[in-house]
């Protein structure tokens, strides 16, 4: 694989510092540490960029909390001025790793996403009913943070830009291993690392119909055999390779006629229905919205954003009917 270099100019330049501070503002709540730095915009960025050019950047630690949806999960939130670096080396890295990911690789992806995901895999069902479902167990918290930093490696030569982003990545996680969940560059970095995956099914295995969202994936083949060969093909190659595991309760071959449950929707050759337990978790959230505007705990504003957002979601699919009774109820 031909490494790319000459890189860090770019990161360091002002420009990009600039545009990545416009990204990390979006969706981030007003508060006293983005007030500061707006007010003071040019001279944060100014520090910001002589740090990373003399490579005396340091981040700095992360605030945590839980959230429950539908497991408990630690959400880790870096500072303002961590986020505008990981816009901006996301900025410089990304061009050069598109080239290098898979087609059928749908998360955190411009033109990519949830939607077309699920379109894909019913493409692909379409052509072979049998398929190999399975993703892989604790991923985040699971990901060597050394054995990411040789990937990285193994693409980038720039020396200055891999030192910042060691630094970004060890500033996170235990012991040498994990993401933070909730940031930019972990995003990014998570399918950077599963990319090894996509080779090996793909060059191989040569698993033709094969589709990913993040660490979700499913492979398509025409019999059950060959899928159980590739299941333990894979098992031994995360293992190995990238000291992963399948969650074994999510690791199945199983048929068409008995839908696939992908991203949320169970996908049959012709329909694309909610899963189940979605279903049940959206119209409890959407019961408990309504409560909370009724009792004024919302604003109306916050209750139309909430409402509209799940009504997106539930019209994506073969869900007439099921909005229909929804709506009446």
């Amino acid at each position: 694989m031909k490494r790319t270099g000459n890189l860090f100019a770019a990161f360091t330049a002002f420009p990009n510092l600039l545009n990545a501070y416009y990204k990390a503002r979006k969706g981030t709540r007003r508060n006293q540490e983005t007030g500061f730095f707006f007010l003071n915009l040019e001279a944060e960025l100014f520090q910001l960029q002589e740090e990373l050019l003399q490579l005396t950047y340091q981040p700095q630690p992360y605030r945590y909390f839980q959230i429950y949806d539908p497991k408990e999960r630690t959400i880790s939130v870096a500072a303002f001025r961590d986020r505008v670096v990981h816009h901006a080396l996301v900025n410089v890295l990304e061009p050069v790793y598109e080239r290098i990911f898979i087609y059928d690789s749908y998360a955190t992806r411009k033109g990519k996403g949830n939607h077309l995901a699920l379109l894909r895999a019913q493409q692909m069902i379409r052509i072979h009913p049998l398929f190999l479902k399975s993703d892989v167990d604790k991923y985040f918290d699971s990901i060597s943070q050394e054995r990411l930093m040789e990937i990285i490696a193994h693409k980038i030569k720039d020396a200055q830009l891999l030192d910042i982003t060691a630094r970004i990545i060890r500033n996170g996680g235990h012991r040498g291993l994990g993401l933070p969940i909730g940031n930019l560059t972990s995003q990014f970095f998570a399918n950077v690392y599963l990319n090894e995956l996509d080779y090996f099914v793909k060059h191989q295995l040569k698993g033709k119909y094969y589709i990913r969202y993040m660490d979700d994936f499913v492979l398509f083949e025409p019999d059950r055999r060959t899928l159980k060969s590739h299941l333990t093909a894979i098992q031994y190659f995360l293992a190995d390779s990238l000291q992963l595991q399948l969650k074994p309760s999510a690791t199945f071959i199983n048929s068409s006629a008995n839908g696939l449950t992908f991203l949320g929707k169970r996908i049959f050759p012709q329909a694309i229905r909610i899963a189940r337990p979605n279903l049940l978790r959206m119209t409890r959230k959407m019961k408990n919205r309504e409560e909370e505007y009724k009792e004024g705990t919302i604003s109306e504003e916050d209750f139309l954003a909430s409402m509209n957002s799940y009504w997106a979601c539930l019209a994506f699919g073969d869900t007439y009917g099921l909005r229909k009774k929804l709506a009446s109820s």
